[in-house]
């Protein structure tokens, strides 16, 4: 319990009596939410066209449960917590330093000895400070097969789990064309002359696994870097832009999605043996469409086969 947790410095347990759990720890580790970007919805088109020349995160929540082991210290705490608006909270177990401000008290219990309350706190500061991008580095031995802009996520640690395929195949909803619906006849009239479907949440389901602490912090960060960062593109009249859509594509079955960072949230963090993260990583696909799937030519080893020239691939439905 001691060296637990200090907050400005000071070691809560041995000034105040104060632990905290570490089934805490996994808020403290999940990125922070995307802010929503602005968008245009065309009828006429799959999906919406997004502002994604910035990309930034948003505040976070996080939830931090107390046991209070000395005489009555729970006001000498709050006290502590409310005596500026920021606070240096560090936890040497994790190997880093958040800065975060008291935003609300959710529960507080009362036992024989003890007494254990839930604070949540707002982190304003969704980035490391000072943060200079560092590649990430894996030595465990994981299976590829899913990619974000070129690079595996096995790269990061990461490995995606049961589930997650059948949440990027399922279909999006159906955009709604115009509908008349008169009180003097039956049913309603529909514009039906074109199908066009929404953007969709796809909810992957991750684990990332790290040896340690320090290996853990850097594919954690450069995921987030490279999942918001913004890069250099061409559009169709040669003028070069930056924004932050990434491509996210499946071995499996070939096949890329144009899509952004939304959120994350941890579903199970274990910080002892080794690192485990599981984690819901929520992209949003920005267009879908079915049936656009192209078929290559491949030869028995799975390696696709070029033209002649070698400028292209040779696509069996031509």
């Amino acid at each position: 319990m001691k060296g637990q947790l200090y907050i400005d410095n000071k070691d809560i347990f041995t000034e105040l009596g104060v632990t905290t759990l570490q089934g805490n720890y996994g808020e403290l580790v999940a990125f922070p939410p995307s802010k929503t970007p602005d968008s245009n919805d065309w009828a006429e088109e799959d999906g919406k066209e997004f502002d994604l020349s910035e990309m930034h995160l948003d505040t976070k929540d996080v939830t931090l449960e107390f046991g209070f082991f000395s005489e009555w210290k729970y006001n000498d705490f709050v006290a502590l917590l409310s005596d500026m608006g920021y606070h240096d909270f560090n936890f040497p177990q994790l190997g880093r330093t958040f800065r975060l401000r008291l935003s609300s008290q959710s529960s507080f219990e009362m036992h024989s000895n003890t007494e254990r309350s839930k604070f949540t706190f707002a982190n304003d500061f969704p980035r490391p400070d000072g943060y200079a991008y560092q590649e990430p580095i894996n030595s465990v031995p994981l299976p590829k097969g899913y990619e974000l802009d070129d690079v595996d996520l096995s790269a990061y640690g990461v490995l995606i789990l049961k589930g997650s395929n059948a949440e990027i195949l399922k279909t999006p909803a159906v955009k709604k064309n115009l509908l008349r619906n008169f009180k003097y006849r039956d049913g309603a009239v529909y514009d039906g002359e074109y199908v066009k479907f929404q953007t969709k949440d796809v909810n992957l389901k991750c684990l990332m696994r790290a040896p340690d602490f320090d290996t853990f912090w850097r594919n954690r960060d450069a995921l987030l870097y490279d999942l918001t960062r913004l890069s250099a593109k061409t559009d169709a009249e040669g003028y070069e832009y930056e924004d932050a859509e990434r491509m996210f594509y499946v071995d499996e079955w070939s096949e890329s999605y144009p899509c952004y960072y939304k959120s994350c949230k941890t579903e199970h963090f274990n910080p002892l043996g080794g690192i485990w993260w599981e984690f819901t990583l929520t992209l949003v696909f920005t267009s879908f469409r079915l049936g656009d799937t192209e078929y290559l030519l491949a030869s028995e080893a799975g390696e696709f086969i070029m033209t002649e020239d070698k400028e292209c691939f040779i696509d069996l439905g031509d």
